[in-house]
């Protein structure tokens, strides 16, 4: 799965699971808020999300952000 994320997508994704806010994570990643909500949207997408929240859970879920996997 972490493959189809690119590794902005997934630094995004990874800030964003450690409770930064998008213009946190926009300063963080060098890009411009809009930047970092269009890098949030593409991962929620790709792991078919219905929401951030829940992108951040299934990406623990596979493993993704130093979860176990199952």
């Amino acid at each position: 799965m972490s493959g189809l994320l690119t590794g902005q997508e997934l630094a995004a994704l990874r800030l964003l699971a450690g409770g930064l806010t998008h213009v946190q994570i926009a300063a963080e990643l060098g890009v411009r808020p809009e930047t970092a909500g269009r890098l949030l949207h593409r991962a929620q997408t790709v792991l078919r999300a219905r929401t951030l929240p829940h992108a951040v859970a299934l990406a623990y879920e596979a493993g993704v952000l130093g979860g176990t996997g199952s």
